[in-house]
């Protein structure tokens, strides 16, 4: 799993990549010399103008794997002279062509490489990123999104969020939730980001697979069955449905908290 991103912090892949960590809450760092504009927030260390070549070397060797975008040229000193440091250090090296592989398929590939090769420090380069413009910056942004989410899932989602629950004591009802909003502010903060992702990413008939695990979560730590119950009525309202049992209702959250996270946590399959 990615824990951290690293970079030269120059336009193009490379400032992507420092953003999409800040996004997602990720570690983040590396090179760049002095006098670049690049801004302070990606806290990079500065090395001398004279120490270019040391930039690519310092960033390749503190990564566990190298990660580099093209948009379909025919290869540039750039990436020529990212290729011969990975080899002479003996770290692993993926060079995605934007022009040959976009979207779903791009992530998926990513997330191979990085498990096969545990790679937890990644650095992020493009061989386009001296350029003033760079036209692949939101495929790049979504393709590393996406990977980030499945190198954290697991692709067959037999027994969804078993440890889910596990997270807060469940002896006493949480401080009450007389709606449904307020409910999923509460579960948001509970589950994991794996676990927000995961249930993000489920069909819509898949949901009922969570009544075992988080429904009865939700049935006990928020009091369902509790007379007068605000987030009962709130569910009632919902459904449109008066007279529901208060043993149905955990359905309605999951499907709400559901919805909220596929506007969040989503993978996007973009082309």
């Amino acid at each position: 799993m990615i824990e951290k991103i690293i970079s030269s912090g120059q336009t193009g892949a490379a400032t992507v990549a420092l953003d999409v960590a800040v996004k997602l809450g990720l570690d983040y760092g590396g090179w760049c010399r002095e006098g670049e504009p690049i801004q302070d927030k990606y806290r990079l260390k500065r090395l001398p103008v004279t120490a270019h070549n040391a930039v690519t070397e310092k960033t390749i060797a503190a990564a566990q794997g190298s990660l580099v975008f093209t948009e379909g040229g025919n290869g540039s000193l750039r990436l020529e002279r990212i290729k011969k440091t990975v080899l002479r250090l003996n770290k692993p090296l993926l060079v995605l062509n934007l022009a040959r592989e976009s979207g779903f398929s791009a992530s998926r590939q990513i997330a191979v490489w990085i498990a096969e090769h545990q790679i937890a420090v990644l650095h992020v380069d493009g061989e386009d990123d001296g350029r003033k413009s760079f036209s692949a910056a939101g495929r790049v942004a979504n393709i590393l999104e996406a990977t980030f989410f499945l190198t954290m899932m697991d692709t067959d989602i037999t027994s969804p969020l078993p440890a889910a629950v596990k997270q807060e004591p469940m002896s006493e009802p949480a401080a009450v939730a007389e709606t449904v909003a307020a409910a999923l502010d509460h579960l948001e903060g509970v589950l994991s980001l794996k676990d927000r992702a995961t249930i993000a990413n489920m069909a819509a008939d898949e949901l009922v697979s969570l009544q075992v695990t988080l429904g009865e979560y939700i049935n006990t730590h928020f009091d369902l069955f509790r007379a007068n119950s605000g987030l009962l009525n709130d569910c009632r309202h919902r459904f449109g449905q008066w007279d529901m049992a208060p043993e149905n209702a955990a359905a309605v959250v999951i499907r709400a908290l559901w919805e909220r996270l596929r506007a969040t946590c989503r993978i996007r399959i973009v082309k």
